[in-house]
């Protein structure tokens, strides 16, 4: 789910300066790029006809979970089924390349004026720079041990058994964090050596690091967020709860913990956070309660029921709404953010079927990590994940508008286009 062009794109719809329709252009369409983890297929979907453009195989790379796009034509397949990143060209819809790499795919980023892109482990706690032009490896980090040899914790720890949390490229392109789940570190790297910079442990595993523009200069240096997951069982209380860390990185690459919002033990697990315009963060936990955070405080403000499950949250600015997507229920919450420190839920709008035990005894969940909301705020798009179902949610009506089924059998996460 975190690359460069989906979270500006996003980012510019949430903020209002403007979003997928704003360039005026009628020829220019917003797309969707999702990947079915069962099999080698990537589904390229006119958003705005609501219409499957292609279907692109890119075997012999097996299971992309997600897509992420790295620049205007091109998209790297999370393949995380096999040793080895697919490339695909969305605009022409073949594939590029396939990647050969030391470990089965996590997560990517990448930045605007960087000819990389960073690709963490799910396999093995590593990372990987790759060619954004020429498709060649450059570098590997981390710990070459693959988890059936030293595993994750994931019997204690929320989150599963991926090796690493999504990677985090610093401002100045020459460092990047890699957030180690298995030895629970966040470490500092320069992509120029294969030494960290700096490391230190973690309370728990931990999912993702955030930040707002204002609170970091042109180097990277200054304060960020990371979400640490927390314990699998709630009542587990050996293991800290789910939080979010607030800590810096200065000039001289030290890492220091400022601060550590936690949620109530009984929430269980935690997964994504987002800011609400550079203040508040809302903060979705398994449980369904959904804190509001005040960034200056690192103390909740609000919080909300939404539903089991909760994990992500998308905002539509223009109608002060929030959507709570809910991966282990069959609806989104959506919420009346006209007084953010007094959130009220409007809905709970049914978007996906149940879950069958065999399903939530697989992991599966019935609801998309990836989401998007057009420019006017109306409309809301994701994806039923086991009913490979793609939709259109109307805010304004709370109903699904439209929607197709991909020729697929588990459809969880994507990314989002406009060209």
């Amino acid at each position: 789910m975190e690359n460069r062009i989906a979270a500006a794109l996003l980012t510019a719809v949430l903020f209002g300066f403007g979003g997928c329709n704003s360039d005026n252009d009628a020829t220019l369409r917003t797309h969707a790029l999702y990947g079915d983890y069962e099999s080698s297929k990537v589904f390229n979907i006119d958003v705005d006809r609501m219409s499957l453009d292609a279907v692109v195989n890119v075997s012999p790379a097996l299971g992309p979970y997600g897509v992420d796009i790295e620049t205007d034509t091109e998209a790297f397949a999370l393949t995380r089924r096999s040793d080895s990143i697919a490339v695909v060209n969305f605009r022409n819809n073949r594939v590029e390349k396939v990647i050969p790499l030391k470990f089965h795919p996590r997560s990517t980023a990448t930045l605007d004026n960087l000819d990389l892109v960073l690709v963490s482990g799910k396999t093995k706690p590593m990372s990987v720079t790759i060619g954004k032009t020429d498709h060649e490896v450059k570098r590997y980090f981390g710990e070459d041990v693959d988890t059936s040899v030293h595993p994750v914790d994931s019997a204690n720890y929320f989150g599963g058994g991926n090796a690493t949390g999504h990677p985090f490229w610093l401002a100045d392109g020459k460092r990047f964090l890699m957030l180690d789940r298995v030895n629970r570190k966040l470490i500092l790297y320069t992509k120029e050596s294969e030494t960290p910079l700096a490391q230190i442990d973690t309370e728990t595993t931990a999912h993702h690091v955030f930040n707002i523009a204002s609170e970091v200069d042109a180097s990277g240096n200054g304060t960020y967020y990371m979400v640490l997951e927390g314990p699998k069982d709630p009542q587990n209380s050996s293991i800290p709860a789910a939080g979010i860390m607030k800590f810096t990185i200065d000039s001289s690459d030290t890492i220091t913990v400022d601060t550590i919002f936690h949620a109530a033990h009984e929430d269980g697990g935690a997964h994504h956070a987002r800011f609400y315009g550079d203040k508040y963060i809302f903060f979705p936990t398994y449980s369904g309660k959904v804190y509001v955070v005040d960034r200056n405080s690192m103390s909740a403000v609000a919080s909300f029921e939404a539903g089991l499950g909760a994990g992500h949250i998308t905002f539509s600015i223009p109608k002060r709404l929030a959507v709570v997507t809910n991966h282990k229920a069959t609806y989104v919450t959506v919420v009346d953010l006209s007084n953010p420190q007094n959130p009220k839920v409007i809905a709970n709008v049914d978007v996906a079927r149940p879950l069958t035990a065999e399903e939530r005894a697989a992991g599966k969940n019935a609801q998309a990590h990836t989401s998007h909301i057009d420019e006017s705020g109306r409309y809301f798009y994701s994806c039923a994940n086991c009913e490979a179902k793609f939709y259109s949610l109307d805010l304004d009506y709370l109903w699904i508008s439209k929607s197709i089924h991909l020729p697929g059998t588990y459809v969880a996460m994507g990314g989002f286009i406009r060209y």
